[in-house]
């Protein structure tokens, strides 16, 4: 479970910062309001850029904040994922990495957060994306029960992940992406145990990654 203190302390952490954000945002739209020719310095681009990359962490530090916080219904799984690697399928299409949905068994219908899934298959769909190179990518999605749980296996072709990696994959603020903030597995794992299920993953450098999602039927 994760530690109270270091939760209430990015709590804390993420409420202040975003205040003055949202002002220094406002104080931006009125100064081009006031004088439209200050969108057209050189580094105003620059500031909106980078004031959108703010906004997107502190977004990502309340996602995860409320990993933990469900509201649960009982759904089909297997419909879920078909919806959701619909919409997925038409965001990867313009890099050519193909999405696969396969079900191996019955899935049973089992009390899930929707919104909580849709944030969790999305941070890994975007990793796996993130590893593929472009042109040459395939994502698999592999789904099977076994009468007591159902696991979700998550297969990509991309470069891999180190072992020295994987020691501290799921570590809040660790990350090897050039623009990553560490944040998105994190998440993930949050999620999971909320769910009193698990995450794992394999990986082989420059062959590709697996992870794996385990949900206990009850």
């Amino acid at each position: 479970m994760k530690n109270e203190e270091y939760n209430y302390t990015l709590s804390k952490f993420s409420h202040e910062v975003r205040n003055p954000v949202t002002l220094i945002n406002s104080f931006l739209q009125l100064m081009v309001q006031d004088h439209p020719e200050i969108a057209t310095y050189n580094y105003y681009d620059k500031i909106e850029e980078n004031m959108t990359i703010l906004r997107a962490l502190l977004d990502e530090l309340t996602d995860y904040n409320h990993a933990t916080s469900l509201c649960e219904e009982e759904i089909n799984l297997y419909l879920f994922l078909v919806k959701f690697t619909e919409s997925a399928r038409e965001v990867l299409k313009k890099d050519h990495i193909d999405l696969v949905l396969q079900k191996e068994s019955a899935i049973p219908r089992i009390k899930l957060d929707p919104v909580k899934m849709n944030q969790l298959f999305s941070n890994l769909i975007r990793n796996a994306a993130e590893a593929i190179t472009p042109h040459e990518g395939r994502i698999t999605i592999n789904m099977f029960c076994d009468g007591n749980n159902v696991d979700i296996k998550i297969t990509d072709n991309g470069c891999g992940i180190t072992q020295e990696q994987m020691d501290t994959i799921f570590h809040p603020f660790v990350t090897y992406k050039k623009d990553g903030n560490g944040l998105g597995l994190a998440i993930c794992e949050e999620i999971m145990k909320a769910h009193n299920g698990s995450i794992s993953v394999i990986s082989v450098p420059e062959e590709g990654t697996e992870f794996t999602l385990h949900f206990p039927i009850s």
